[in-house]
């Protein structure tokens, strides 16, 4: 397998190992396992009820060769309701059962599919970022999807096949132990072809989930970044990246279905000699008249009974390969906890953030940030001004923990969880307003809903919308103008109450009509609280506690607005430029 054929690791989501999924498979059970045993137990009786068909199609040869000429003797038409009878009993048993194994295991599926998405709200915005949306996406459908349609069945299925295998085999050495023997030559095949399959299947189907991941996140990433694809012409390039990860997905699909054949055709094989093993000895048994012609029937159709549930444990353990490398990526989220090298340090000392020494590449070799000092007092607001390129939007990915840096330190005395990033680009989410604006408190009410709109002077927005707070939003809904979307973004930060708040020229899609009101909301918001501020406009700045001025990834000067003005640096000449320009 070469390296071309592979996703990079580095850009996915952890997976757990076998251990762990079983460890945590066991405590999802918990409170159900007496349930589970209930389903299996019923699952068992139905295959013993299977059994008796092919016992009583014996007797019954036996019964019309003894009787030929004589009539039908009363005992056939017993056994012929014996059949119906196993037959009714066996459907209504399994109907009880799978509906009660539906329930189960819908619901675990439920839990999973939720432990999920919420382990995957909590990770670090950083292995987000580096794994990308396809490998997310990728786990909560593909993944999801394929341990709904395989695990439920699992432990019934097993379960049942070695009940089933061992009832054969005890019917098949009371019948005569030499039906037994024929039956025990293919034990070997199988176990050898249990060994080989063990041996090539895992690592094939973890290869086939991980270029499902990387093909997902080629197609997200371009389809949600299509403005700026096409901006810069990278159509054929986005095009070429999609077609080489699904020609990837198809090699690796190829090479599982490659697999299952070999599987399927070492079985038919190993069943063909079996049956023909188990036919060869009851023929020579019933001409030497060891047996009856009933009782090779029964055999054979007993053998047949068990070639099943051989087959059924060997194709079990194909789909269960599968759905295991799918359950090891959804648990590897779900245990995943958020790297202690972010260093958030919740402390009403000092500093909410202090950055020492912080260098910041991208790709090595191209530094974007080299040797930031800088820090963010309580209470305070820091400016960020400078060109395009200067590594703005980089520093204040670093301080949201979005990155971490290549070398030194970002020190945050602050639960990341009260940290809140408002950026250029929002989105408004499908839904009501109200869904939107409480996704930063989903138990805040109404009253405080509005407090919050108010207090960024947004209540304006909803008032003219035509359901108010229940007007539908995002795709399909209402739309709304980008200050409109800004605007109720900088509301939502009102309401999240975060102790360090991060605009990153979050107010920059103002138009003229808007921007004095956008400044004021975004002023509100930060009034009170420690602040980071991108500036897109230098009033901002000149409103800020402190400011610092980024060129070429270098921190070229830092003061007040008053005080880099009369320094006559390059600030003053920013500030002279945009002054002129207003």
């Amino acid at each position: 397998m070469s390296e071309a054929e592979t996703a990079d690791p580095r850009r996915m989501l952890p997976v757990a190992s076998g251990r762990t999924v079983a460890v945590c498979l066991w405590r999802m059970l918990a409170g159900r396992r007496v349930a589970l045993c209930g389903i299996v137990a019923l699952f068992l009786i139905e295959a013993g009820l299977a059994l008796v068909f092919p016992l009583v199609i014996g007797t019954l040869v036996d019964t019309v060769i003894a009787a030929r000429g004589s009539g039908v003797p009363v005992t056939f038409w017993w056994n012929v309701a014996l059949l119906a009878a196993t037959a009714a009993a066996a459907g209504l048993v399994t109907w009880v059962a799978m509906r009660a194994l539906a329930r189960l295991a819908e619901t675990v599926v439920a839990e999973l599919r939720e432990g999920y998405v919420e382990a995957a709200l909590d990770l670090p915005r950083a292995t987000i970022e580096s794994a990308g949306t396809g490998d997310v996406v990728t786990r909560a459908s593909d993944d999801i999807a394929q341990i709904s349609g395989t695990l439920p069945d699992v432990l019934p299925r097993l379960s049942v096949s070695i009940l089933t295998m061992t009832l054969v085999a005890t019917a098949l050495a009371v019948l005569d132990p030499w039906f037994l023997a024929g039956f025990a030559l293919t034990v070997p095949l199988y176990a050898l072809t249990v060994r080989w399959y063990l041996r090539v299947a895992p690592g094939v189907y973890v290869a086939e989930r991980a270029a499902e991941s990387a093909r997902g996140h080629d197609v997200l990433g371009t389809l949600t970044q299509l403005p700026t694809v096409t901006a810069h012409r990278l159509e054929h390039r986005q095009l070429a990246r999609i077609k080489a990860a699904a020609w990837l997905t198809v090699r690796w699909a190829m090479r599982t279905r490659i697999v299952q054949n070999r599987l399927f055709g070492r079985l038919n094989v190993a069943e063909a000699l079996g049956l023909l093993a188990v036919l060869g000895i009851g023929v020579r048994l019933a001409l030497s008249g060891a047996t009856t012609t009933g009782e090779v029937t029964a055999a054979a159709l007993l053998y047949l009974r068990t070639a099943l549930p051989i087959a059924e444990l060997l194709f079990l353990m194909d789909e269960l390969q599968s759905a295991l490398a799918s359950l090891g990526r959804i648990i590897g989220v779900t245990t995943t906890r958020a790297d202690a090298a972010e260093s958030e340090i919740p402390t009403e000392a000092g500093p909410i953030v202090e950055l020492a020494g912080v260098n910041f590449a991208y790709r090595p070799g191209r530094p974007v940030l080299s040797t930031i000092y800088t820090r963010i007092d309580r209470r305070t607001v820091l400016a960020v001004v400078g060109p395009t390129g200067s590594g703005k939007s980089t520093l204040a990915a670093l301080i949201a923990g979005v990155h971490l840096p290549t070398s030194g330190d970002v020190l945050r005395r602050v639960d990341p969880r009260r940290i809140v990033t408002v950026t250029q680009e929002t989105h408004v989410f499908a839904g009501t307003v109200r869904d939107n604006l409480t996704l930063a408190a989903p138990d805040a009410t109404d009253d405080q809903v509005v407090l919050a709109l108010k207090q960024v002077d947004a209540d304006h927005i909803v008032g003219l919308l035509p359901d108010g707070l229940d007007t539908q939003v995002g795709d399909g809904g209402h739309a709304l103008t980008a200050a409109q979307a800004q605007h109720l973004a900088l509301a939502r930060l009102a309401l999240a109450d975060p102790l360090l708040v991060i605009l990153d020229e979050a107010t920059a899609e103002a138009d003229t009509a808007d921007t004095a009101l956008l400044d004021r909301a975004a002023a509100t918001v930060t009034g009170g609280r420690s602040a980071l501020v991108i500036a897109h406009r230098l009033s901002q700045a000149r409103a800020a506690d402190r400011i610092i001025v980024l060129e070429g990834g270098h921190l070229v000067e830092t003061g007040t607005h008053d005080d880099l003005v009369a320094a006559g640096g390059r600030y003053a000449g920013l500030w002279a430029a945009w002054d002129a320009g207003r």
